[in-house]
């Protein structure tokens, strides 16, 4: 606030004259990229941070194959985001292993997120995950060249490897929006109905981050998070 120091100097900000300013935004995305240098609007971001919710790892247990939160079980899938770029600005491969019980509660397992542009790196971080966890379903969402990675795992690594793991490509439509529309109408009525939960610890800040900011630098967690929701 706009306060006066003994010397008779002022200092702050004026709000009368802040909220003048502020008027002559219709777009007050456009405002805080103006005077605060931020071109994220949290305050009206559809998925506010006081919707994440976290669950207790004490209660996640594996038992003969199978997981359990809570004495629910859980449904286990995985989706995938791939990025086949390993330059400094760009996306990183995103993997968001989730669990999903009776009472649709999505908890989120593990999130894996990495730079390289080699199949036999891509294969070994599924292979972790898949082991780790026990999902029999991955989903990948395939342009042209993703379509060419996903073969190359299919008929050189996981079936040469016995695995029993089916990767379904995901090739979404015009009907279904961008890619931003997409994720939110996945994900929104979700966490507005308080059914996602969320683990403390791993790469769980860069999701949050993703999901709050208008603008984020990149999206391939919250992407693989939404195929991995809509998979389930």
């Amino acid at each position: 606030p706009r306060t006066q120091s003994p010397d008779g100097k002022w200092f702050g900000f004026n709000q009368e004259e802040l909220a003048k300013k502020r008027g002559t935004y219709l777009n007050p995305v456009h405002f805080r990229a103006q005077y605060y240098n931020d071109p994220n609007d949290v305050d009206n971001s559809p998925i506010q941070r006081s919707l994440f919710q976290y669950y207790n790892p004490a209660f996640l247990v594996g038992k003969g194959g199978s997981w359990f939160y809570n004495r629910e079980r859980l449904n286990v899938v995985a989706a995938v985001d791939f990025a086949f770029s390993v330059k400094k600005n760009a996306d990183s491969t995103s993997i968001v292993v989730i669990g999903v019980d009776g009472l649709f509660n999505y908890y989120i397992l593990e999130i894996d997120r990495f730079k390289t542009d080699k199949i036999s790196d891509y294969y070994q971080h599924i292979l972790k995950l898949y082991e780790r966890w026990g999902f029999r379903k991955l989903r990948a969402e395939v342009s042209v060249a993703q379509a060419v990675i996903v073969k190359d795992l299919k008929d050189n690594y996981i079936r040469k490897n016995g695995l029993s793991l089916a990767i379904e490509e995901f090739r979404p439509s015009r009907w279904q929006g961008s890619k931003e529309e997409r994720i939110m109408s996945t994900l929104e009525p979700k966490y507005a109905n308080h059914q996602i939960w969320h683990y403390q610890s791993g790469n769980t800040q860069i999701l949050e981050e993703e999901l709050i900011y208008t603008n984020p630098a990149h999206d391939d967690v919250k992407d693989a998070l939404a195929s991995a929701v809509d998979f389930a």
